[in-house]
């Protein structure tokens, strides 16, 4: 097509890429839509053009056009003109056989067809520019292209490709520069006029695909005769402009991420990237961790949004399991990931800040209450935990007094001498509110080197305590009770089976581990004269060794709360509890006591069940909820005793450390930190941590029993006690088999 003098004198000012536009240039391929055939430029305002169009060229064009009453080239076989069939108006009579139209395919594309005959009263069948026929609606047409009739379908691939030969979104820039000016508007014809010399088929319709598919330059409007293009004001089209080079910006980071993705999700697993690479750069942590915010189903709405672009850009469905299945093919999360951690933002890390004031404890760490600890370092000290315990907070000591009756220490470690009410320490460990025990991973309430080193008792070391002495009856009620700071030295670090073999071999040398089983004997019987409920339950414990790697070793063990050091140590905890709850009734002591209703179900309702988890189990289900009080002890029908304060894990639980600055405050005399209000206040933020934590122990417990149970061979058959029947064919089981890898004979699986 030849340059016409019109087009020459229009393009005289614009870019190299609207010059080369306006010149005749050689055909090329294109593809089948137009939509798609070319990328739109990137511009500034005004980046586009030199100078401006002709003022009178374009004046005297508009004038031409609008002067004439013109009739479409169509209009000798007796069809409406373009203004007529072109702005969303066309009923049945405007389209007839062979007509050249664009059509709304879907939200996502429109599609060149030929009309072929009448569907109906209202609709048409077309051949798309794919070959297909399909029966529109009058409605989905978008513009009838001008001129043409009797239009074969098999040439719309070759009005396309000469389409695609016109098609340079770059002169929208100049005609909008000189249009802005004088706030005119603009029709189809007029813009091919223009912009082309003419206004023929193929113009006319180059013409309607810039304007309809610009999102800058122009604004389509609607006038009574027809559609018009209204050139935009120059604020806005900075502004669109400026929205269209970050959305170019957002889809080439995307495309990158993806080509990163591929890349590390091809790799072996040896071989792929740490999951610390992830996170250098900013923008790739932003969509690695919008996918992982996506997988826990805890995503904003940005994150969503990105999240699932990168999705469907991999071609994975939109679905949080999709996003994990991802990071896990990526390296970036192990195959056994807790997403629980991430679902519940769990703080599994502490800040600079915290940890550079825990390292200036561990500097300097002046004992406020030296000179009122009382030195108990003779006393020969058992201190018994879980084997993997690394948080020893309690031990024990007993004698027998001269006239026969039992005294017994429980032995606290203090953390409270080292960390103040409020301060910075202190306020971490609140907004955690317990120590969280997985089978994977342990995570203090205290950072490490405080929780695990110089607060925790150590065998052979000084230690600072509270120590809770008490005095039995001979029928194991309390006849009296001391507290006072201490200082200790562990005699013994013991595991529950190791103590229970002690206890076995009743060694003379270990009078004083006797004399503590006989004192939690009785404790326990006086308990049950009092009404206690048994809730002794059988429950596994698990320890996962290279929980990163696809199939790491899983260790089983057993938990019977039946066992002897167990039982020992669990009434010396109520026996504490107890006496500090005696205390703070004695001395009108704000403090969190903890107490329990007694079930509206008699106990002697389940005499009828074995003694064992199956009555534990009843019992257990029939509890009513805990009760708090913070001015005065509550009784505690589930352990038989008048009033109970948690005290012994200040180190693992904030609601027991709460008991100590109120304690210890009393003890030097001063007035406790804080009243019934702030405790109440304090525990219920701790509390929401806790049943997180709880959550997070009881899901990744059952993960690793599943997995565990998973690796067994098929067709294994389990032994199993049944504990409750739920409804129908339903039952919750307790399963009972040998484990030949464990010490002990058998574990133990609720389901």
């Amino acid at each position: 097509m030849g340059l016409s003098p019109m087009a020459a004198r229009a393009a005289c000012g614009c870019s190299s890429a609207a010059l080369a536009f306006f010149g005749s240039r050689p055909l090329r391929r294109a593809g089948r839509r137009p939509a798609a055939a070319f990328a739109w430029g990137q511009s500034s305002p005004y980046g586009g053009c030199r100078s401006r169009l002709a003022h009178s060229l374009v004046d005297s064009v508009l004038d031409e056009l609008r002067s004439r009453r013109r009739v479409r080239v169509s209009a000798k076989i007796g069809l409406q003109g373009t203004k007529e069939l072109s702005d969303n108006k066309i009923d049945k009579r405007a389209l007839q056989k062979g007509l050249l139209l664009e059509f709304q395919k879907d939200s996502q594309r429109s599609l060149l067809a030929v009309v072929e005959r009448p569907d109906g009263k209202k609709n048409w069948m077309v051949t798309d520019q794919n070959g297909i026929l399909s029966s529109i609606k009058p409605q989905q047409v978008t513009y009838v292209v001008p001129g043409v009739m009797n239009f074969d379908a098999s040439r719309i691939d070759e009005f396309l490709e000469k389409a695609q030969d016109l098609l340079d979104p770059t002169v929208l820039e100049c005609a909008w520069m000189e249009l802005s000016e004088k706030d005119k508007s603009i029709m189809v014809e007029e813009f091919a006029e223009i912009v082309y010399g003419n206004k023929e088929s193929l113009e006319s319709y180059c013409a309607h695909f810039l304007l309809s598919r610009d999102i800058v330059y122009f604004v389509k409007v609607e006038s009574r005769d027809c559609s018009m293009y209204q050139p935009r004001s120059p604020p806005q089209v900075e502004e669109l402009l400026r929205r269209k080079r970050a959305k170019e910006e957002a889809e080439k980071e995307l495309e990158e991420f993806v080509h990163l993705v591929k890349s590390a999700k091809a790799l072996p697993m040896e071989s792929k990237p740490p999951k610390s690479s992830w996170l250098l750069d900013e923008k790739v942590r932003q969509k690695i961790e919008a996918l992982q915010a996506y997988a826990v189903d805890a995503c904003d709405d940005e994150q969503r949004r990105l999240a699932g672009n990168i999705l469907k850009a991999m071609g994975f469905t939109r679905t949080s399991s999709a996003a994990l299945k991802l990071l896990i093919n990526v390296g970036y999360f192990p195959a056994h990931v807790n997403l629980d951690l991430f679902k519940y933002d769990v703080r599994t890390m502490y800040t600079e800040e915290v940890l550079s004031a825990a390292e200036e404890l561990l500097v300097g760490r002046p004992d406020s209450d030296m000179h009122i600890r009382k030195d108990l370092s003779t006393l020969k000290v058992y201190a018994i935990d879980v084997d993997e315990a690394d948080e020893l907070d309690d031990a024990l000591s007993a004698i027998r007094l001269p006239d026969g009756r039992i005294k017994v220490w429980i032995h606290v470690a203090d953390p409270t001498c080292m960390i103040k009410p409020r301060g910075i320490i202190d306020r971490e460990a609140m907004h955690r509110g317990t120590s969280i025990f997985l089978p994977t991973a342990t995570f203090p309430m205290f950072p490490e080197r405080l929780a695990m080193n110089v607060m925790s008792l150590q065998q052979g070391k000084q230690c600072k305590s509270v120590s809770v002495s008490v005095t039995l009856h001979p029928d194991g009620s309390i006849a009296e009770y001391t507290l006072e700071n201490s200082v200790i030295k562990p005699t013994y670090m013991l595991t529950y089976e190791s103590a229970t073999e002690l206890l076995y071999m009743s060694l003379e040398e270990e009078e004083e581990l006797r004399i503590l089983q006989e004192a939690s004997s009785i404790c326990a019987q006086w308990r049950r004269s009092q009404g206690s409920i048994d809730t002794a339950m059988i429950e596994p414990r698990i320890k996962v060794s290279n929980p990163d790697d696809p199939e790491p070793n899983i260790n089983l063990y057993v938990e019977d709360q039946a066992n002897p050091a167990m039982q020992l140590v669990s009434e010396m905890m109520v026996l504490c509890g107890e006496a500090v709850a005696a205390f703070g009734a004695d001395n009108n002591l704000p403090l969190p006591y903890r107490g329990h209703p007694q079930c509206n179900t008699a106990v002697s309702a389940f005499s009828h069940l074995p003694d064992g988890p199956a009555r534990s189990f009843a019992n257990i289900s029939v509890l009513r909820a805990a009760e708090m009080d913070f001015q005065k002890p509550v009784p505690h029908g589930i352990l038989g005793i008048p009033g109970y304060v948690q005290f012994t894990s200040p180190i693992r639980r904030y609601v027991d450390l709460l008991a100590h600055y109120q304690v210890k405050a009393f003890l030097r005399g001063d007035s406790p930190p804080y009243s019934a209000g702030d405790l109440e206040g304090m525990t219920f933020i701790a509390s929401m941590h806790v049943k997180v934590a709880r959550r997070l122990h009881s899901n990744s417990l059952r993960y690793w029993l599943l997995e565990y149970l998973r690796r067994q061979p098929k067709g294994r058959k389990y032994k199993a006690l049944i504990l409750k029947f739920v409804k129908d064919r339903m039952a919750v089981l307790l399963l009972v088999e040998v484990d030949q890898h464990s010490p002990y004979d058998k574990f133990y699986l609720v389901v």
